[in-house]
């Protein structure tokens, strides 16, 4: 049924994935700034942030109310943070994505699990970015949900059919080990840097995160996720901090203190990881898995070739 409505209507389809993933991405933000704070995601309902006054349906509208009010509340007139909008719209985009890049293949599901991993990505990397906290709950519960859901539908990491229940198997043992791999790998780097460094160089948080998308993507996702979010992370930051180290030695050298590029300030992994894990899920897998493939069977001919 999904299938047939995607490929014959593929704008329609995309659209009606776009507002059910704002929807959804106005919990997110919900969860982001209630969850740190051990709050009830329920009750009450939402409210201004700024004077606490409850915000009617009609103004709570995902994307539409915020463009509508112009990013400003109309109790207080007080300044309603962009990334509202942002998270929305993302979230819409990252469901309309899978609806028309899965829902047009043989397995259907493959949309609504990488919605579901959408929300999860996002959800942690926004809190990590509020809080710097990565909630149990998107990392632990999204790393058993991600197994639970590779063993249900082996479609979910696998691009062949062995058969029977083995697939069921073959699916969730392949899940497990991408959660294994993937934290350990990150448990071992972090390790590592924090004796070079003499501090801790990478939260638990991150660790575990690491384990949910192993779930979802496997151990290449996984180990891409780690070098990927390394990189982007770079890309991002690197001209940001030489652009505030020049900022900060002409100032210093104006008052004629001496100044030095500070690295020592403490910037979330997580959304880095996210970002990395949702670019590979979302398509790139297609070049990273063969690349890893290659990568094995050129390691499994150098050990045949030396072995006795």
């Amino acid at each position: 049924m999904l299938t047939t409505i995607v490929q014959e209507h593929p704008t329609f389809a995309g659209a009606w994935a776009f507002v059910l993933g704002s929807i959804f991405g106005s919990f997110l933000n919900v969860c982001a700034y209630r969850i740190p704070r051990e709050e009830s995601m329920w009750r009450p309902g939402s409210r201004c942030t700024s004077c606490g006054e409850p915000i009617p349906w009609l103004l709570n509208i995902p994307i539409f109310s915020w463009l509508f009010l112009r990013g400003k509340a109309s109790c207080c007139t007080s300044r309603i943070a962009s990334r509202y909008l942002i998270v929305e719209a993302l979230t819409g985009g990252a469901f309309a994505w899978a609806a028309l890049t899965f829902g047009v293949g043989a397995y259907p599901e493959k949309v609504l699990i990488a919605s579901v991993f959408a929300c999860l990505l996002i959800g942690a990397a926004l809190t990590d970015l509020e809080s710097f906290i990565i909630p149990d709950r998107f990392s632990i519960g999204g790393a058993l949900l991600g197994l639970a859901l590779a063993i249900s539908f082996p479609a979910m990491r696998l691009g062949f059919e062995i058969g029977g229940k083995l697939e069921h198997f073959q699916s969730g043992f392949d899940a497990l080990l991408g959660m294994l791999v993937g934290s350990s790998s990150l448990y071992w780097i972090g390790l590592l840097a924090e004796k070079a460094m003499g501090k801790e160089a990478l939260g638990e948080g991150d660790v575990k995160f690491l384990g949910c998308i192993g779930a979802f993507c496997g151990w290449q996702g996984a180990l891409f996720a780690i070098f990927g979010g390394a990189l982007i992370g770079t890309t991002i930051l690197l001209p940001l901090v030489l652009a505030h180290g020049r900022r900060q030695a002409q100032a210093d050298a104006s008052s004629g203190q001496v100044s030095k590029v500070g690295w020592g300030i403490e910037i979330p992994f997580g959304p880095f990881l996210a970002t990395a894990a949702l670019i590979y899920h979302f398509g790139l897998f297609s070049l990273v898995d063969p690349w890893f493939e290659n990568f094995r069977m050129i390691l499994a001919s150098d050990v045949t070739q030396f072995s006795f």
